[in-house]
């Protein structure tokens, strides 16, 4: 009886195309690409650890590495699939193996970034800076993801709302909080990974984010996509409650990391960003003395 339920709604679920074959030329393309922030990512913790300011990016990294395992979650949920047949694999979680690229795109998006956005928020952003370092992750997971959906090594399938080349837009509303969410708690639990073992704690944290994140903001497109012939009213609707969510987490985690414009230097979000990426120190407030309530310390010293 259990057999023939399972075998009735079946088919009532997308199926994925299971037997489209991974085109080679183009995944070790993909491949490549998709390394060559990772491995920047790598040089600069190795850096950091040898100029003996720490190992929390490394650990950002690592934790990245973890939350790929719930790449096969999110793609059974929101209809993605990861060409397998002639692929590189690697492992399988809910019959999905995953290609190399995912193990070389999570530990720099959501940790490498997640650990950008602790700096940024430790150096200071207004709720106004935290919208556009959204809608800046969202141009990076587009221009991330678009060469691999037109080069055929994987696909959106389904009734995706916002899908106008391949590539369905509400991925990139949901995309960016994860690595909002990742260094909020890292610029939050700082004062409290004030030793070398404490600072581990790091890289369960980046997983995490990417749970809450996902959760928070991608459940209702979830809901609509796993219907049987539902119809695209519906995942638009599914898709614009996604970009609310999204820009609700994006409010709540401004209640936890910004302050008000005049604590803050005059300095753009690019300025921040850059001199972050470069190295410089942060312009002296005008508030210079005053202490900042739960500001983090994890990398103050050694980052």
């Amino acid at each position: 009886m259990l057999i023939s339920l399972i075998t009735a709604l079946t088919p009532s679920i997308p199926q994925p195309p299971v037997t489209d074959a991974m085109p080679k030329l183009p995944e070790t393309i993909f491949n490549i690409f998709i390394f060559i922030p990772l491995g920047i990512a790598l040089a600069l913790a190795v850096r950091k650890i040898v100029k003996g300011q720490g190992p929390v990016l490394l650990y950002c990294i690592i934790g990245g590495a973890l939350a790929a395992t719930m790449e096969p979650v999110v793609d059974v949920l929101g209809l993605v699939y990861l060409k397998e047949v002639n692929a590189l694999g690697t492992f399988t979680i809910l019959d999905r193996t995953m290609p190399l690229y995912i193990c070389f795109v999570y530990p720099w998006y959501v940790g490498g970034l997640g650990y950008l956005a602790s700096r940024l928020f430790r150096r200071g952003v207004t709720t106004r800076d935290l919208f556009l370092l959204w809608a800046i992750d969202c141009v990076v997971d587009i221009f991330l993801e678009t060469p691999g959906i037109l080069a055929g090594t994987y696909l959106y399938y389904g009734h995706q709302p916002f899908n106008f080349w391949g590539f369905p837009l509400w991925w990139g509303f949901v995309n960016p909080v994860m690595p909002m969410v990742a260094g909020a708690l890292i610029y939050k639990l700082g004062p409290r990974l004030d030793t070398p073992l404490k600072r581990l704690a790091v890289i369960p944290i980046i997983p995490m984010a990417d749970g809450i994140a996902n959760g928070a903001a991608a459940w209702p497109m979830w809901g609509t996509l796993n219907q049987h012939d539902v119809s695209y009213a519906v995942t638009y609707l599914a898709g614009f409650a996604c970009l609310g969510l999204s820009l609700f987490c994006v409010w709540i985690i401004s209640l936890a990391v910004a302050r008000p414009a005049h604590e803050l230097p005059d300095e753009s979000l690019a300025a921040k960003l850059k001199a972050l990426v470069v190295g410089t120190e942060a312009p002296t407030p005008s508030y210079a003395g005053t202490a900042v309530a739960g500001t983090s310390t994890i990398d103050a010293s050694r980052s």
